[in-house]
C-alpha cells in the first residue's frame, strides 16, 4: 500500500537569514556562535565562513570580510613531539582554555565546544535537547591546523537529497521531505601521526612445486594428476619507511561507518588554524584522547608494516611472519576537518547523513521502507512460482 505523504513544502534552500537579535536576546541566532566573534561593521551581525566564496561573509547584510594581516607562510603547519607531549600531559596540561565551555549530549554523547556565554539548546549531531556541562580530566590540546570548508551548504544539501533519492528502499515520504533546516556545519576533531619505522622480519618462505600422483577416479579407474606442494625455507629481511599523516578520528558524535565513507580528508591541504575559518561553524571537542589515538595510530602503522614485510618475503607464499617494528621521530598534530551534517528524526529514531566539506564525498544512513521490502519479497516469490509452473509444462 502507498505510504502517507508527510512531506514539507517544495525544497528550497534558504538564501537569507533573519536579522540578528537585539543585544542580550537569547534567540536561536544568538546561540549558534563560533568560538570567537567576527562582528560585521555594517549591521553588527556575526560573519560566517562561506565555503562557496572562501571568505567571511555577513549572513544578514552580505558584507564581505577581507583577510586581516598576511597569509600564513608555506610549510607553517606545526608538528609536536609525541613522546614529550605524552609525558607532560597530566602534569601541567596543554593550552588551557577558559574562554569556552564544553557540553555533552546525553543521547549520542558528542562533546561540543561553545563560547563561554552561549546557551546551548540542541545537539547538532542528533537534535537532542539534553546537553550537560562536560568536564575534561586533562586540559585540552587545542587544534593548530585545519582544512577550510569549500563545499557550500546548497551543494551539500542537493548532494544529500540526491543520495537519498537514489536509494530505492528509502521511504518515499523521506525522499520528499525538506531537510534543509536539519543540516549543520560542523568541524570534527582528528589526530595525525608521523613516524620513522625500522622493521626487521622473519618468516617461512614457500615455493610451489608439483608432483605426479596416481589415484582412482569416481569410476574406479586408475588416473594420474598433478598435485601442488610447498617447499618451506626460512627467510628474513628488513623494511625501512616513513609514515606521514596517519589519521585517527577523535570524534564519537558521528556514526563510525558513516565517517569512514567520508574519508579520506586531504591533509596536504591543511592551513594554520584561524578563527575566521570556524566562524559560524560548530566545533566538536575530541573524545578520543591523545594516548588512545596514538595507540590506534601506531597499531595502524604496524598493520601496514606487516603488509609491507609480507610483500618482501620471497617465493610464492609465506607463513609464520613475525615483525619487530621500532618507531622513532614520532610526531603528532591535532586538526579539524569540516563536514555538513544532516541529523533527522524518522518515526522516533535519529538518522545521520554527511558531506565531506572539502572533497564532497556523501553518505547517509536511512530507514528501510517495510512495504517496499514486502513488495520485493512477494515479487521474488511470484517469479519463483512462475518458473516452477513453466518448468513442469
Amino acid at each position: 500500500m502507498p505510504e502517507e505523504d508527510e512531506s514539507a513544502p517544495p525544497i528550497e534552500v534558504p538564501k537569507k537569514r533573519m536579522p540578528p537579535p537585539a543585544p542580550g536576546e537569547r534567540g536561536v541566532a544568538a546561540e549558534v556562535r563560533s568560538l570567537e566573534r567576527h562582528v560585521c561593521p555594517e549591521c553588527g551581525g556575526k560573519a560566517e565562513w562561506d565555503p562557496g566564496k572562501a571568505e567571511l561573509v555577513c549572513p544578514y547584510c552580505g558584507t564581505h570580510f577581507p583577510r586581516v594581516g598576511p597569509p600564513p607562510l608555506p610549510n607553517s603547519i606545526v608538528e609536536h613531539d609525541l613522546d614529550q607531549t605524552l609525558s607532560e600531559l597530566g602534569e601541567k596540561g596543554h593550552n588551557v582554555d577558559t574562554t569556552t565551555r564544553r557540553v555533552q549530549c546525553s543521547n549520542c554523547h558528542a562533546v561540543l565546544v561553545r563560547s563561554a556565554d552561549t546557551v546551548a539548546q540542541h545537539c547538532d549531531f542528533c537534535g537532542s535537547p539534553e546537553l550537560l556541562d562536560y568536564q575534561d580530566i586533562h586540559s585540552p590540546i587545542k587544534p593548530e591546523s585545519l582544512l577550510p570548508a569549500v563545499v557550500s551548504q546548497e551543494k551539500a544539501y542537493h548532494s544529500l537529497k540526491a543520495f537519498l533519492g537514489a536509494r530505492w528502499f528509502a521511504p518515499n515520504d523521506l525522499k520528499r521531505r525538506n531537510l534543509v533546516d536539519r543540516i549543520h556545519r560542523v568541524y570534527l576533531p582528528y589526530w595525525t601521526f608521523d613516524s620513522s619505522a625500522e622493521c626487521p622480519w622473519t618468516a617461512e618462505s614457500g615455493t610451489y612445486y608439483y608432483v605426479t600422483v596416481r589415484d582412482r577416479d569416481a569410476n574406479g579407474n586408475m588416473v594420474t594428476r598433478q598435485e601442488r606442494r610447498i617447499r618451506w625455507r626460512p627467510a628474513s629481511g628488513h623494511v625501512s619507511t616513513w609514515f606521514d599523516d596517519v589519521v585517527i578520528s577523535g570524534s564519537r558524535g558521528l556514526d563510525t561507518e558513516l565517517l569512514q565513507k567520508l574519508e579520506p580528508f586531504p591533509t596536504k591541504d591543511l592551513v594554520p588554524y584561524e578563527t575566521r575559518y570556524v566562524s559560524g561553524w560548530q566545533v566538536e571537542h575530541y573524545q578520543v584522547p591523545l594516548f588512545d589515538a596514538a595507540r590506534m595510530g601506531f597499531g595502524t602503522m604496524e598493520g601496514m608494516l606487516r603488509e609491507m614485510c609480507g610483500h618482501e618475503v620471497p617465493g610464492d607464499t609465506y607463513r609464520n611472519l613475525q615483525i619487530y617494528p621500532e618507531f622513532s621521530d614520532k610526531t603528532f598534530k591535532h586538526i579539524l576537518v569540516p563536514i555538513w551534517l544532516l541529523a533527522y528524526q524518522y518515526r522516533g529514531k535519529t538518522w545521520q547523513g554527511a558531506v565531506n566539506a572539502v572533497t564532497g564525498s556523501t553518505h547517509a544512513r536511512f530507514p528501510i521502507s517495510a512495504w517496499k521490502v514486502a513488495f520485493v519479497t512477494l515479487l521474488v516469490i511470484a517469479v519463483i512460482v512462475l518458473i516452477l509452473v513453466l518448468s513442469q509444462r
